[in-house]
């Protein structure tokens, strides 16, 4: 009996921190604009979860920087982070952006390569 109460404790253990949080933020414009001070708070806002979905990355390389800025924050907070840039959405050169895509290397593991749905993304070129 106290096998089977041990064992259905390891489960319950087992799957309540089996939970991944996550978290979808429009940050509007990140790119090289944003300070080290809104990197800063944007990586203690986002530090408690596991996968992070960005949106509104700028699309040229400044967007690319910031994120890279961000995981670099984050990964002085003491746990280990790893992210993935969408291409640029096709769209008038005023709404192009890209999307971000953050995730604690602990708690998650990338399968296969990251792709933007063929409907927002750039055109292949031919």
């Amino acid at each position: 009996m106290k096998t089977k109460l041990l064992l259905f404790f390891l489960t319950i253990t087992i799957v309540t921190n089996a939970q991944l949080k996550t978290l979808s933020w429009n940050v509007e414009n990140l790119g090289s604009s944003k300070t080290e001070a809104t990197i800063l708070f944007i990586a203690n806002t986002v530090k408690g979860y596991d996968i992070v979905a960005l949106q509104e990355v700028v699309a040229g390389d400044g967007g690319a920087q910031a994120v890279a800025r961000l995981v670099d924050e984050l990964n002085r907070k003491g746990t280990k982070w790893d992210y993935c840039i969408s291409d640029p959405t096709s769209s008038t050169a005023y709404k192009t952006e890209r999307y971000a895509f953050l995730w604690k290397t602990a708690s998650v593991t990338l399968i296969g390569k990251p792709w933007l749905e063929k409907k927002a993304g750039s055109p292949k070129p031919k």
